[in-house]
């Protein structure tokens, strides 16, 4: 079953390749999405695949690359699919 969250990740996030992390993350997994900084210091993202990947996409964003410090991931079930055909780095 196909499954889509907006995930907010708070803690140091900026500036410690945390885009790049999970795009390549993402690709590996086989999630389509978006990952994109917030203006308040957080990394704004939205994952959608099969649960199983959803669920070890969500896995590696608590981790996050090094230097990183996840301190907080909230998650958004959504309602809709998207139109998302792969994952892009929103600048």
């Amino acid at each position: 079953m196909v499954k889509s969250y907006m995930v907010i990740i708070k803690g140091i996030v900026q500036g410690v390749n945390f885009r790049n992390f999970t795009k390549l993350e993402a690709e590996r997994i086989g999630i389509k999405g978006y990952v994109i900084n917030t203006h308040d210091g957080h990394v704004e993202a939205f994952f959608e695949g099969e649960e199983d990947q959803v669920k070890e996409m969500i896995a590696s964003v608590h981790v996050g690359p090094p230097h990183s410090q996840v301190k907080e991931v909230k998650l958004y079930e959504q309602d809709k699919p998207s139109n998302f055909k792969d994952f892009k780095i929103i600048k």
